[in-house]
């Protein structure tokens, strides 16, 4: 017996068990899928290969901050693996050219300019 809420068709467990579904290997672990993963939602992986992370390529995510005062947010971006080592790489160049940038006054106690900035303890 089908039960059926909002919409959505639920089949008991022991229904389930008792269809004759075509089975065919998954494509990492090589155990048995129901072919209908295959050719109605083109994975060629099964449920617990999905539930691992081996089907396809890991999926990474970042956070972004956006908006400004009473108004922010907090997006999730969702990317491949490939793609979240190229936004990183990116990043670090982005923190090395700021690192270059910056002039650390400690280091350079004589900075010329419309003011010469002496250390007191040369005199």
């Amino acid at each position: 017996m089908l039960g059926y809420t909002n919409n959505i068709t639920y089949i008991p467990i022991n229904e389930i068990k008792n269809m004759n579904l075509k089975m065919i290997p998954c494509s990492n672990c090589k155990k048995d899928m129901p072919e209908l993963r295959l050719t109605q939602y083109k994975y060629t992986f099964c449920v617990k290969c999905s539930e691992a992370g081996m089907g396809s390529e890991v999926k990474k995510a970042i956070t972004v901050l956006k908006g400004e005062g009473d108004h922010t947010w907090v997006e999730t971006i969702i990317m491949s693996d490939s793609d979240y080592n190229s936004y990183l790489s990116e990043k670090e160049e982005d923190v090395k050219r700021s690192n270059k940038n910056k002039v650390d006054i400690e280091d350079d106690k004589n900075i010329q300019g419309p003011f010469k900035i002496i250390n007191a303890k040369e005199k």
